[in-house]
Formats: structure tokens, C-alpha cells, sequence
């Protein structure tokens, strides 16, 4: 996205706010607000809005997840406002649909056995007679065919032989471990990971190119990916792989408290720390940094 921001907050707190976190600081999840996903999601709440309320997913990509958050009117307003109808969004839904597929599949394996047994005779009723009941069974006798003398000439086979040709597969550079989580900065091993920002005019088929995977790869190991790809998105990518088998979908996250440990992150928000340790290859104790990326692993 381009553009200047609003020259009202230039110079004021607001302004130099901006620089300090990638994107709105009162964007967050509905029962943790220090928390919120990097893409546009039904689960980002507005808590600068008096109530708190979901955001538009076209409002979160163009100012709540950009640099340009600072622009919009609840953010600018001295006080807490209600979050405007043209910029609200829908609260996720948590209704439950029943899956008929397999009980429409049931019903019609029950209906074709039914039919199989009227058919062979084997279940019966009034004034019904099985068409398969009393098939004769016909005997053919085929006819004399003519006995092929084989050549006594010698046949010459042919046997092509295999030639292997080495292929070359690019690499990328492996960083110090336990280096701050940042934005394309590799991490982990088997699979290495590497947190993305969407620019301008990137699609699956061009990350899948630039990191060596695969665009099904990346749709699998990250949460809830919109069907196309937004600017700014972050997306988290395997780098020289297409093998994600046995790794969950993931969602990317920002620290925004101090003294914050992965200990103390795991319990706050009840996730398994020993998964958090080991998908962002994060030691025992390790302590985080204002603005330093993590990648979650996302359950239904």
C-alpha cells in the first residue's frame, strides 16, 4: 500500500507511535487483547472502540496491519468511540453444521445392498421374481485356431540403459541459532522456516519459487490463510522443502509486553511450551524482545 499519513498526528505521540510496532496497537484477540493474528482475521478485535468490536477484513489490510493504522478515525479520536459500521466487521461464528455427507453415503450403501439382495433372490415378497434368479450359465466352446509355428530364427533384444544426470538444488544460508525472530530471518531444522511479509504483486506460485517448497506446502502450515494473498500478510514458509508432513498450521504473533519468557508466554496463553520451543527452535528460559516474531501452533 502507498500513501503519506494523516499530517494531523505528524510530530505528535501518535506519530512516533507508528515506528514502534508493525501494526495498531489496540488490535487483538476478543479475550486477550496484548494478542492478535498478522493477517486480516474475523478473530482481530478493536479494543480503541468503545465497545470492543471485530474489524472489517478490508479495514484490517489496509490500515490496522500497515504502518498507516495511525490514519484511521477510531485510533485518532481523543476519546474511546464506537467502532463506525462502515469499518466493522463480523464476529467469527461458532455455529454447528451437521456433516450429512456421510450419513446421505450411508443411506445409499443401504439402499444398494437392499437392491442387490431382491435382485439375487436372497430376500423375496408376492408376486416379485428376482431377474437374476435363474440365469443358466452357457457354455462356449471356442473354435480351432490355427497352431503358429514359432521362428527358429534367433531374436536380437534390445536394452536401453539408464544414464543419471545430477541435478543442482539451491540452498539458503543457515544463521546463529537463537538469534531474535524477525522477518526473513531462517529458523529451525526439518523443516527450516522463515517468516514472510507479502509485498506487492506476490502470489503462492512466486514464494513457492523464491523458497524452493511447494504453494500447497504453504497453504498447508499456516492457519486460516485467506484464499488470496493480501499485502503485508505474514505468512510462515518451509524454505527448500515440500515436505510438511506431521506439522500443525501456524499463526504468527508479535510480542508487545517486556520480560516476557516462552515459559511464562506458554502458561498465559495455554499453549504446550515444549511445541513453542521446539517449532521456533527456542531454548529453556529464553527471553523475548519487544516486536520479536513468533510462530504458534494453531489446534481446532
Amino acid at each position: 500500500m502507498t500513501g503519506e499519513p494523516n499530517p494531523a498526528v505528524k510530530g505528535t505521540k501518535m506519530d512516533k507511535k507508528r515506528n514502534d510496532t508493525l501494526f495498531c496497537p489496540f488490535l487483538g484477540f476478543e479475550d486477550d487483547p496484548t494478542t492478535a493474528l498478522a493477517y486480516p482475521a474475523k478473530l482481530n478485535f478493536c479494543f480503541r472502540a468503545k465497545p470492543a468490536a471485530p474489524v472489517s477484513l478490508a479495514h484490517q489490510r489496509d490500515k490496522c496491519l500497515t504502518e498507516f493504522y495511525v490514519d484511521c478515525p477510531v485510533f485518532q479520536s481523543e476519546n474511546p468511540i464506537p467502532l463506525p459500521e462502515s469499518i466493522r466487521g463480523e464476529r467469527k461464528s461458532k455455529t454447528f453444521q451437521f456433516n450429512w455427507v456421510p450419513l446421505v453415503a450411508l443411506i445409499a450403501v443401504v439402499i444398494i445392498g437392499l437392491v442387490a439382495l431382491l435382485l439375487t433372490g436372497v430376500f423375496t415378497f408376492r408376486g416379485f421374481t428376482p431377474p437374476l434368479a435363474d440365469i443358466s450359465t452357457a457354455t462356449h466352446t471356442p473354435a480351432h485356431l490355427p497352431v503358429v509355428p514359432l521362428s527358429a530364427e534367433p531374436t536380437t533384444t534390445v536394452e536401453a540403459t539408464a544414464t543419471l544426470v545430477p541435478t543442482v538444488t539451491a540452498t539458503w544460508l543457515i544463521p546463529g541459532k537463537h538469534t531474535p525472530r524477525a522477518l526473513e530471518t531462517p529458523f529451525g531444522t526439518s523443516p527450516q522456516l522463515v517468516i514472510h511479509k507479502v509485498a506487492a504483486g506476490e502470489g503462492f506460485i512466486l514464494l513457492a519459487e523464491k523458497f524452493h517448497t511447494t504453494a500447497d506446502a504453504i497453504k498447508a502450515i499456516n492457519y486460516q490463510l485467506p484464499d488470496s494473498l493480501w499485502e503485508n500478510t505474514l505468512l510462515v514458509i518451509p524454505v527448500n522443502t515440500d515436505d510438511v508432513a506431521g506439522l500443525p498450521a501456524f499463526s504468527v504473533v508479535e510480542i508487545r509486553a517486556e520480560g516476557m519468557t516462552i515459559e511464562s508466554y506458554a502458561a498465559r496463553m495455554q499453549l504446550d511450551v515444549e511445541m513453542l520451543k521446539k517449532y521456533n527452535d527456542l531454548p529453556e528460559g529464553y527471553s523475548f524482545q519487544i516486536g520479536e516474531m513468533l510462530i504458534v501452533p494453531m489446534t481446532e
